[in-house]
C-alpha cells in the first residue's frame, strides 16, 4: 500500500464500503478478486482483476477501476515497455495482413489502438471496407499511439499521459476520430476527448446499412465490458445488417484473469449456444473468443458490416470459421 501514489490512496479513502462494486464484478462472481477488499488495501487477488471497469461504472463516489489499474502498475513494478517509445504501442505491431488495398479518404480518422495494430490488424481492413461501403472516406489516424489506458503506462504521471492523448487528437486536424475499442474510447473520454466507439458512429448510418446487401446470420451480441455503454447502438447496427439477434445477456469474456477466465468464458458459451457467431465491440474479445476450442465464431462489429457489404476476406484470419460463410 505504501507503494501506491497519493492520488490512488485518496481514491481508496473515498470508498463508502457499500459493496455495490461486488454486485457487478464478473471476477468476484466466480470467486476471483473482491473490489471492496481491494479498496481497503487487500490486493492479494489483484491478478484476478479483469480490468473491465464495471466497479467504477456503478460507483458514484470514487473510481475503483483506476485503483486496480494503478495497483497493478505499482505493486507489480510494471514499466513502460520499450515498444512504446519505438512505435507508440505497448507491444510491437505486426505487419498489416495480406488483404486488398482500400481507398482512403478524410471524412473520419480511425484509431485502431494497440490490440488491433499488434494482434488483430485485419480489423483495420474490415473497418475500411465497412466505412467505404457507406461512402464514408476514412484513413488511419496519422499519429497513432496507445490510448494510455493499460497498467503498463501508468508509471507515467497523469499530465504526461494526457500529453500523449492530446498529441493523438492534434494529429486529427479537427476531424472526427473513431475508435475500434471501448477501452480507447472511454480512456480518451476521461480526459475530455470525444472519439466515438465504432458502434456509436455506425449507428448514425442505419438507413445506409440497411441498404447494403445484408447478411443472413443468427448472432449473439456481446459488446464487451468496455463497450457495454454503447450496447443499444451496437444492437441497432447489428439488426440493420439483417442479422438476427437472440437477446442473450451481456457479459465479460474473462480475458486472461487468473483463476476465473475459464469459468466466465464457459458461461458465455452456454448462453449463446446455437448461434452462427457472436458479434463483439472489443478487439480483446475477438482474440479470446477466437481461442475457445470448438467455440462460437466471433466477429467484430466492423466485420459484420463488411460482411453485409459482401466482403468476407477477414474470415481467413480467424481460428473459428462461420460455417454459413464456408
Amino acid at each position: 500500500m505504501s507503494d501506491l501514489p497519493a492520488k490512488t490512496k485518496n481514491l481508496m479513502s473515498k470508498c463508502l464500503r457499500c459493496g455495490g462494486c461486488r454486485t457487478v464484478c464478473p471476477s468476484y462472481a466466480e470467486g476471483g478478486c473482491d473490489p471492496l477488499t481491494m479498496m481497503s488495501g487487500d490486493f492479494s487477488k489483484l491478478k484476478s482483476c479483469i480490468g473491465c471497469g464495471k466497479c467504477s461504472g456503478i460507483c458514484e463516489n470514487t473510481d475503483p477501476r483506476s485503483v486496480m489499474l494503478q495497483a497493478k502498475c505499482s505493486l507489480q513494478d510494471l514499466q513502460v515497455p520499450e515498444s512504446f517509445y519505438r512505435c507508440g504501442y505497448i507491444m510491437d505491431p505486426v505487419p498489416d495482413c495480406d488483404l486488398p488495398e482500400q481507398p482512403v479518404g478524410e471524412d473520419v480518422y480511425v484509431m485502431p489502438g494497440c490490440i488491433v495494430s499488434c494482434r488483430v490488424p485485419f480489423l483495420k481492413y474490415a473497418t475500411a471496407v465497412a466505412l467505404n461501403a457507406l461512402d464514408i472516406g476514412n484513413m488511419e489516424l496519422p499519429c497513432n499511439t496507445c490510448c494510455m489506458n493499460p497498467p503498463l503506462v501508468r508509471s507515467m504521471d497523469d499530465s504526461e499521459r494526457d500529453s500523449y492523448k492530446e498529441r493523438l487528437m492534434f494529429s486529427s486536424n479537427g476531424k472526427e476520430v473513431v475508435t475500434l475499442c471501448g477501452g480507447c474510447c472511454n480512456e480518451l473520454d476521461r480526459s475530455g476527448i470525444y472519439a466515438p466507439h465504432i458502434s456509436t458512429f455506425l449507428s448514425r448510418f442505419i438507413n445506409a446499412i440497411e441498404d447494403l446487401p445484408g447478411c443472413d446470420l443468427t448472432v449473439a451480441v456481446q459488446p464487451g465490458c468496455s463497450a457495454e455503454p454503447y450496447a443499444d447502438a451496437m444492437e441497432a447496427v447489428v439488426r440493420a445488417t439483417g442479422a438476427k439477434t437472440i437477446g442473450n445477456p451481456y457479459g465479460c469474456c474473462g480475458r486472461k484473469a487468473k483463476d476465473v477466465c475459464g469459468k466466465i468464458m464457459e458461461k458465455r458459451q452456454k448462453e449463446m449456444e446455437g448461434v452462427d457467431a457472436v458479434v463483439v465491440g472489443c478487439p480483446n474479445c475477438v482474440m479470446f473468443y477466437d481461442k475457445v476450442p470448438d467455440g462460437i465464431p466471433v466477429l467484430h462489429l466492423s466485420e459484420l458490416v463488411a460482411l453485409a457489404a459482401g466482403d468476407k476476406e477477414t474470415q481467413r484470419f480467424h481460428n473459428l470459421k462461420i460455417k454459413k460463410l464456408l
